[in-house]
């Protein structure tokens, strides 16, 4: 072998052994990306009392819209006297989120039974046994009435589910705008009726008396016979609702009356002088609506309806309720009306004939 050659083999050796040896790259560093804005609850969300799912009570619109999804969230919901409301629209229409105009959250509702529950599992399609058995008896407060097809359960005193032939149809979760007013002992305890049968217990004369409404008709059921109270045309539901004045209860009558082109809701209100009952309140308005109004929120007239709440207070009965809206029979719209104030002469001492006529010697 050949000097040169192996003076080459140790020159390439020494060249080799010189080079640092080649370390293993480390692994790319991992990098946690923050959640999308569009990652959000998804249904079936929970009913509680302070709303429904994400969309809370008190709520600011700005936030509220932060839980929707990219595009047109937010309509105008307005018919002069009767509602003014910023309506947010989440879960394709299912629920509905009502705020004063650019300010909080007063209402959020469901209309579809597949997208919120409570805890006992009562939804939109539940019937009214399972509420009743599920969330309590419907509440029963002396200075307060509905109509029948809302029901306020006693654990959740501000759901009010909207229900249609024994079924629920919408759940409201509202605000509470009324405050409590302690205006009184009442006269005597409410005998027990059955609403099923438009009964209801009242205390008129302070002894308990059960008033029936049947088509235009109100009448008092004694022990022994049947006395006609009024005929009211119209006549959707009749209530008592207590008169801080004397403790007893006022009869309040809700009618309708339709030519149409509008929908007018009435409210009379009778009260007991010994046995006879007299007015302190004749047919007053209390909501209107026309065929043009309706056409403001998209609806014909013919598919709005109203169910009214009454508050009582020392002098006046606020009244007021859930609008609704249908297309095809089912629930579009559900919205929390603005309430109305009707006052109603003061009963003094013994109310005198003068203060009202009574429908018995009509």
């Amino acid at each position: 072998m050949s000097r040169l050659f192996v003076l080459c083999l140790v020159a390439t050796a020494c060249g080799k052994r010189d080079q640092p040896e080649a370390k293993p790259e480390p692994p790319p560093r991992r990098v946690i990306e923050p959640p999308a804005k569009g990652v959000r609850a998804l249904p079936p969300h929970a009913i509680r009392v302070e709303g429904i799912g994400p969309f809370k009570l008190g709520e600011t619109v700005s936030k509220l819209l932060d839980q929707l999804p990219s595009g047109p969230r937010i309509t105008n919901f307005s018919i002069p006297g009767l509602v003014h409301r910023d309506i947010l629209r989440a879960e394709e229409d299912a629920i509905l989120i009502g705020a004063e105009p650019q300010g909080k959250a007063t209402f959020v509702a469901v209309v579809r039974g597949d997208i919120a529950r409570t805890e006992a599992n009562i939804h939109v399609g539940s019937t009214r046994e399972e509420l009743v058995r599920a969330l309590g008896t419907p509440l029963d407060d002396p200075d307060r009435a509905q109509d029948p097809h809302i029901v306020i359960p006693t654990s959740l005193k501000n759901m009010h589910a909207l229900t249609d032939n024994g079924q629920i149809v919408a759940i409201v979760i509202a605000t509470e705008e009324h405050g409590k007013e302690l205006i009184g002992e009442t006269a005597c305890t409410r005998p027990r009726a059955d609403r099923e049968k438009h009964e209801f217990g009242a205390c008129l004369t302070g002894t308990g008396e059960i008033v029936h409404y049947e088509g235009d008709e109100l009448s008092i059921i004694g022990k022994d016979s049947v006395k006609p109270l009024a005929t009211v045309p119209g006549l959707v539901f009749a209530a008592a609702l207590r008169n801080p004045s004397d403790g007893r209860d006022d009869i309040v009558a809700i009618k309708r009356a339709s030519d149409g082109q509008t929908k007018t809701w009435s409210m009379t209100v009778f009260h007991f002088s010994g046995d006879k009952p007299v007015r302190l309140v004749d047919a007053a308005q209390v909501f209107q609506i026309s065929a043009a109004n309706a056409k403001w929120i998209g609806a014909d007239l013919r598919d709005v309806d109203i169910y009214p709440e009454l508050v009582g207070r020392a002098d006046t009965i606020e009244v007021g309720g859930l609008l609704t809206t249908r297309v095809d029979g089912k629930i579009r719209d559900i919205v929390v009306i603005s309430a109305v104030p009707v006052q109603r002469r003061r009963v003094k001492g013994t109310l005198r004939e003068d203060a009202g006529t009574s429908d018995l010697q009509r």
